[in-house]
């Protein structure tokens, strides 16, 4: 996250890293209930996973946020363990798109929990810049809109897969705007550029959701498999929404 103070924008978020299902062999469509945990248990951990990393984050952004717009003396020092947070969320975000599968789930959750504490850290500057009310209403904006895409994503009979390649180059085009956005400072530009991460980031919301019950199918038959995937689509998610939560914060604060 935070690539940009949210003036720019950049990484893929591991989305090209989650490998096929496939490549685990043994864990198939008809394996449900083999490991005891029932597709409800596999939903509520992901999701629980992701709300406990929101919760890390927003929490401390908004903390140090408040302590900074009422001591703006500290930014110097805020500045070294801004860059410090910066190059370890970058390493962890590696660590768990790449080795998610190989590392023991406990360490993957560290790595996970520890990886919402540096996004707090980074996200700060931007609800400082922002404003922390434009703040608190872009968050309920990305809620509301998470959550409706979420749904859908879990009551679709569609196959989202196939909005995969669309996302990715929908993906790459956002990250060529966003380069131009830092040498063409255009308001119909800015306004392009956070209509289109939005629009991108519900559609990655709606796929990755759909990944809990194909992941909750092939990994059924592993409970040590299913805590990994658990992680690793709460990640994904976790992700998504703080990519939308930056598109509308920069929407609403484009006069700031």
């Amino acid at each position: 996250m935070n690539r940009n103070n949210f003036n720019n924008n950049s990484y893929d978020n591991g989305y090209d890293n989650y490998n096929n299902y496939n490549s685990y062999n043994g864990y198939g469509v008809n394996t449900y209930n083999a490991s005891g945990v029932t597709l409800a248990d596999f939903s509520r951990r992901v999701y629980g996973w992701m709300a406990a990393g929101l919760s890390i984050t927003f929490i401390l952004a908004f903390a140090i946020q408040s302590v900074l717009y009422a001591n703006p003396e500290l930014l110097v020092q805020f500045f070294p363990v801004y860059m410090v947070s910066v190059v370890l969320e970058l390493i962890m975000v590696i660590a768990l798109g790449f080795f998610v599968y190989k590392l023991p789930s406990t360490v993957s959750l560290i790595l996970f929990l520890v990886y919402s504490v540096c996004n707090g850290i980074n996200l700060a500057p931007s609800l400082m810049l922002a404003g922390a009310d434009k703040a608190i209403w872009a968050f309920a904006a990305t809620a509301l809109l998470f959550g409706a895409f979420s749904i859908y994503g879990i009551i679709t009979k569609r196959d989202l897969t196939k909005l995969r390649p669309i996302l990715l180059i929908g993906l790459f085009v956002l990250i060529i705007f966003a380069v131009l956005g830092l040498f063409f400072h255009m308001p119909a530009l800015d306004l392009g550029i956070s209509l289109l991460g939005i629009v991108i980031f519900v559609g990655f919301t709606a796929y990755d959701t759909q990944k809990i019950k194909k992941g909750y199918e092939y990994f059924s038959g592993d409970g040590e498999m299913l805590k990994k995937a658990s992680i690793n689509i709460a990640l994904e998610l976790y992700l998504d929404f703080i990519n939308l939560f930056l598109y509308i914060l920069r929407l609403f604060a484009r006069n700031r």
